[in-house]
């Protein structure tokens, strides 16, 4: 009987023996014969999956240095008036074309329109008269293609004033439209 039960154990054996040989040997030689042949290698598909996730984060990173950099090109170039005036000048139309620019290559981005005024006149015309500057470029930048809910159109009237002397070359640099950018 105990020659039976070893007999059995045996038959056992070699069958799992035999059902595991043909299943070894077949993932064996496929994967000899990628190994001769570096450039159809499976190995390369599941290095670029884990690196997929990784490249979402760089993107995003991406679009921020992209938005830092167009915003660096036009930092600090502000849309200049006349007296008394709320018309965007010739000379500033690329200018504003340029702001639009920036609005369409960052998606996420959102301007506020800063209107300014001289010292020259009361502090309610003046916040009026800045507001409407403001409102001149928003409408601008809506022309070319800007929505309306990423601009704010604000006016400091002459409450923040660039240059502080009393003289044109210095009322002049105050009535101005600023550009003040952000990044959702």
């Amino acid at each position: 009987m105990r020659h039976s039960h070893i007999a059995l154990f045996v038959f056992c054996l070699v069958l799992s023996a035999c059902s595991t040989t043909p299943t070894v040997q077949p993932t064996v030689a496929p994967q000899r014969q990628p190994a001769a042949a570096p450039a159809p290698q499976p190995v390369p598909p599941r290095s670029v999956a884990p690196s997929a996730p990784a490249a979402k984060p760089a993107q995003a990173e991406s679009e921020a240095q992209k938005f830092e950099r167009l915003v660096q090109s036009v930092r600090n170039k502000s849309v200049y008036f006349d007296f008394d005036d709320y018309a965007i000048k010739p000379q500033f139309q690329d200018l504003v074309k340029q702001h639009a620019g920036v609005m369409k290559d960052v998606s996420k981005s959102t301007v506020t329109l800063e209107g300014n005024c001289d010292e020259r006149g009361s502090r309610e015309y003046n916040l009026a008269l800045g507001q409407r500057r403001a409102e001149a470029v928003k409408r601008m930048l809506h022309m070319l293609g800007t929505a309306d809910e990423r601009m704010e159109a604000i006016s400091y009237g002459k409450e923040k004033p660039r240059a502080a002397c009393h003289e044109e070359k210095c009322w002049a640099e105050n009535r101005r439209v600023d550009f003040q950018y952000k990044l959702k």
